[in-house]
């Protein structure tokens, strides 16, 4: 098993309709992370926002340390994501990783 980096990119980040539809797409998206953190296969996952002191001016993406497999696994689930058929995000930028805190 391989911890990996995914830093997902949004195509239209601040977008107030692409906020929209990540809304209503949230439920799908949480019980994806959910199913694998319940695995033990999640250390993080949360939005990048565009403004710290202001949520509310959006997102740019999403930060996830996950584990699985290998690579091609990780893939094969990244390409099942909501948001990324939908359109909201662009892209994953991935790296494997080795995780030194919290100690594994």
């Amino acid at each position: 098993m391989t911890w990996f980096m995914v830093l997902a990119q949004d195509s239209q980040p601040g977008d107030p309709a692409m906020a929209a539809q990540r809304q209503a797409l949230r439920p799908q998206h949480l019980a994806r992370l959910q199913a694998l953190h319940e695995a033990g296969r999640v250390i993080t996952a949360g939005a990048l926002l565009l403004e710290a002191d202001r949520p509310e001016a959006g997102m740019s993406g999403s930060l996830l340390v996950l584990q699985f497999d290998d690579r091609a696994t990780l893939d094969v689930w990244l390409a099942d994501e909501p948001y990324l058929k939908a359109g909201i995000y662009q892209g994953f930028d991935v790296r494997p990783m080795r995780v030194a805190f919290p100690t594994q």
